[in-house]
This record gives structure tokens, C-alpha cells and sequence, in this order.
């Protein structure tokens, strides 16, 4: 409530010593938009994912502490004539596997043997003994995994997928401004038509003042007359709705912003008859030009790609060698087997050489199968999509020239009708036409400033659909 308030009050004193243009109210709608700033966080969180990816090759520590009692007849040292077996053992290990697809770990265990009960002196050293191990083990994949093939693949598939989904998000943003600026150019249109609207009144009510001196002189008949009040009357609705108008063009405004009380309306300026080349909104630099979101769709390609290829890879044979050292250490009791963890004159050592293979059938072949045609299907829709993508791209400056000609059209049109609406007011104050002719020049030249202006408030929300495109390297 309180951030709220705060960018009302900066609203207000700004708007009370300068005017926003385009750009800073942009500006603004990306700072205070929660819909922009949750796509903000929801990137931030693609990134996270993306790293998080990698959890395979996180180092990771386990330990345990256990407690044994053990009273089998058929227990290793129950022939000794132990009745209760007690064991106490601590275990402490780290493992990690790295990029290159090596799995490394390191470990370490002691424990306390109590064998209270044996009579045999041969024996007797099992009665109470410690006994110790560390240990190393190594195994690294020589075929499916080797020097971490599977792990680039996945980093290609994580790094594309990531790419694919901050470019949406960023559509969505580039959208969200899109109908920001839509508000934009509405607001000032609207606030066009509100002078028009009360120009076009005053002069009704000229019109209407004049006629009836007129009629009070004898020179004119009622009919004049109500033809000029019938003039101020559809003015004063056109002005009703103008207001309208301009009321709901705020509140689009004031949404965009996310501001609540109209109090808080900023000034905003901005020019409708400045054009702007389309190419100048396009982001990015030299290269083809394209719809984002057929760009987003060749990512949604090469990250099927890359899945096929992992599927592919996830059922070739695999050959691992592998190989495991650790020492062995008995004394009298635990702490001293501890302090001999490292003597290594009675090693354990093993060398593996291990092969997995997966027969080949008709389930694999259906996995394997269905993973390249989704990435054929995924290529196919991209390549469609960046046809549409030139085809859109040509049509919107193919509309964008034809709007160009139109509002040239309605400029010279409208200057027309304002001479022909002067000069038909001069004809009329010498008493040289009637009053239905000044009335239909008074509205015909209203009207073709109202269609003007609309026609560069389109003009401009037309130039803003070309921050949907970006340029690409070809």
C-alpha cells in the first residue's frame, strides 16, 4: 500500500512539473506492471532451473553411525561360543561426479567389535578388536558417457530450453507494452477529439447565434433557425461522447501504470502525426527480420533435436571401467584402528571392466523412433512459422504504406473542408447561401478531422506491432 501511494505521489509532482513521452511512460509501465515483473522473476527463475540442472555433479557427503546386536547361532562368530555379537560403527563418504563423466568417491568406516564369551586363547583377539577401511573408487564410462557426451547433451538441451523460455517470456513483456503503448496513442486521440469536439461546438453555437439574429431581423425563417440549434445539439453529443472516451482512455492508462485513483493521472505528451520508420522498433540488429515468436518456435526445434539425440544416446551399450583401493587395519580397539586408517600393508584392490547392453526391440525402437519424429514435427512447424513470420512481416509494411497514403488522404482532405467550411461561413454572413449549406460544411469538415486523427492513432498502434519482430543472423 505503501509502494503504491509512494509512485502516485512521484506521478502527481511529476506530472505537475513535466509531461511523460512515450518512452518514459513505457518506462514506467515496466517498473510498476506486476505482470511484467512476475515474467522479470519467472526468468530469473528459467536461469535458476537452467543451473539447477546440475545437480548430478553437486559433491555429496553421507554419514552414518549404527549399532549392531547380534545373537544368531549361524553368525560369523557364534562357532566361537559368543552368544551377543555388539558392533558399533561409524562411516563417512563423499562422492561426486564430474562433467567429464568420471564418478569419483571417497570413504571412510571404523568399527568396535565386542565379543564377550570366547574361551579358545587362539581366539582371544576377537574378543574385544577395532577394524578400519579407506577407500577409494573410480569408474568412468568409455562408451555411452565417454568424456561426458551425455552431460554436453544435456547442457545443449538446458541452454536451449532456457533460451526458448525467456524468449516467451520476453514476447509476453514486449505484448504487455505493446498494449501499453495501444493505451497510449488512445489517450491522446481521445484528448484530440475532446478539442475537436469543443471546437466544433463553439462554432455550432456561433452558427446558431448568428441565425437566430437573423430570424429576429426578419432576413431569416425559423427553419434556419432550428436547423442551428439541430447543429449545437449533435455537437453536444459528439462532445458527451468525446468525454466518455477520454474517461475510458484514462482508465487504460491508469491500468497500465497500476494506479487506482484518477487524482493520480499523469500528463502525458506525445505526437500523432510523428511516424516512425517500422524498421526502428524492430529489435536487435542487421539480419532477417522475424515474428519473436517464430523465433521462439526454431528453439522449440533444437531443443527437440537435442532430446532425440539424447534418447539416442541413452540407449547405446555402455562400457565402464572401474576400479576400488582400500586399506584394511585391525587393532585392539577402535581408536587405534582409527589412527591406522592409512597403513596400506594389507590393501584391497579391484580393476572392473563392466558392459551394459540393451537388446534392441520393438519397445526401444518405438522410444527412439518417437523422439526423432517429434523433433521432425518441431523443425517442420518452425519452418512454417518463419514463412508466416516474412509473410506477416511484408504485410504490416504493405499496411503500414497504405496507411501512410490514407493519412496523407485524410490530411489534404480535411484541410479542404476546413477552407470549404471558412469560405462557406463568409458566404453566408454576405447573405449569399442558406444555412443548410454551412451546417453540412460545419460537419463535413468535423468529420474529417475526426477520421483523421483516428487514422494516425492507428497509424501509430501499427507502428507498435513491430516490437513483436526481432532481427536474426541468417
Amino acid at each position: 500500500m505503501t509502494s503504491k501511494l509512494c509512485v502516485a505521489l512521484f506521478l502527481v509532482v511529476s506530472s505537475q512539473s513535466f509531461a511523460m513521452n512515450l518512452q518514459e511512460y513505457l518506462k514506467s509501465v515496466e517498473t510498476h506492471h506486476k505482470s511484467i515483473k512476475a515474467l522479470d522473476v519467472a526468468k530469473e527463475a528459467a536461469d535458476d532451473r537452467n543451473l539447477a540442472g546440475d545437480l548430478e555433479l553437486v559433491p555429496a557427503m553421507s554419514a552414518e553411525v549404527s549399532y549392531l546386536s547380534d545373537k544368531n547361532p549361524l553368525s560369523q562368530f557364534a562357532m566361537f561360543g559368543v552368544p551377543e555379537s555388539k558392533q558399533l560403527a561409524y562411516n563417512l563418504g563423499f562422492s561426486k561426479k564430474f562433467s567429464s563423466g568420471t564418478k569419483a568417491s571417497v570413504w571412510g568406516a571404523v568399527t568396535q567389535f565386542d565379543n564377550p564369551g570366547i574361551v579358545n586363547p587362539q581366539f582371544a583377539a576377537y574378543s574385544k578388536f577395532g577394524y578400519g577401511q579407506l577407500g577409494l573408487t573410480l569408474s568412468q564410462s568409455l562408451w555411452k558417457d565417454a568424456f561426458g557426451h551425455a552431460t554436453r547433451l544435456r547442457w545443449e538441451r538446458q541452454d536451449a530450453a532456457t533460451a526458448a523460455q525467456k524468449g516467451d517470456y520476453d514476447y509476453k513483456i514486449r505484448g504487455v507494452l505493446v498494449q501499453a503503448e495501444a493505451a497510449f496513442w488512445e489517450y491522446l486521440y481521445a484528448v484530440e477529439n475532446l478539442k475537436t469536439a469543443k471546437g466544433s461546438l463553439e462554432r455550432a453555437k456561433k452558427i446558431e447565434s448568428w441565425t437566430r439574429r437573423r430570424v429576429a431581423d426578419g432576413i431569416s425563417d425559423r427553419a434556419d433557425l432550428l436547423q442551428g440549434q439541430a447543429l449545437v445539439a449533435g455537437r453536444q453529443l459528439v462532445l458527451i461522447t468525446a468525454e466518455d472516451d477520454l474517461e475510458a482512455a484514462k482508465k487504460a492508462v491508469l491500468d497500465a501504470l497500476e494506479l487506482k485513483e484518477m487524482s493520480s493521472f499523469p500528463a502525458l505528451e506525445g505526437d500523432l502525426s510523428a511516424a516512425r520508420p517500422l524498421e526502428s522498433l524492430v529489435s536487435g540488429g542487421k539480419g532477417r527480420v522475424v515474428q519473436i515468436e517464430a523465433y521462439l518456435k526454431s528453439l522449440e526445434a533444437k531443443v527437440a533435436a537435442v532430446q532425440a539425440d539424447e534418447v539416442e544416446d541413452s540407449f547405446r551399450p555402455d562400457l565402464v571401467l572401474s576400479g576400488s583401493y582400500n586399506t584394511n587395519t585391525f587393532s585392539k580397539d577402535m581408536p587405534d584402528a582409527t589412527q591406522n586408517l592409512g597403513d596400506v600393508d594389507k590393501p584391497t584392490a579391484k580393476v572392473a571392466l563392466t558392459l551394459n547392453y540393451m537388446f534392441d526391440t520393438s519397445v526401444k525402437r518405438a522410444a527412439k523412433d518417437a523422439s526423432k519424429k517429434n523433433a521432425l514435427a518441431s523443425r517442420l512447424l518452425a519452418e512454417r512459422q518463419l514463412l508466416e513470420s516474412d509473410s506477416a512481416w511484408s504485410e504490416l509494411n504493405r499496411r503500414y504504406g497504405e496507411m501512410n497514403r490514407r493519412v496523407q488522404s485524410a490530411e489534404q482532405f480535411n484541410k479542404l473542408q476546413n477552407d470549404r467550411s471558412r469560405a462557406t461561413n463568409d458566404l453566408f454572413n454576405k447573405g449569399r447561401t442558406i444555412t443548410m449549406n454551412v451546417v453540412d460544411a460545419e460537419n463535413d469538415a468535423a468529420t474529417s478531422e475526426l477520421n483523421m486523427n483516428r487514422l494516425k492513432a492507428e497509424q501509430r498502434k501499427m507502428e507498435a506491432q513491430a516490437r513483436l519482430f526481432m532481427t536474426v543472423e541468417e
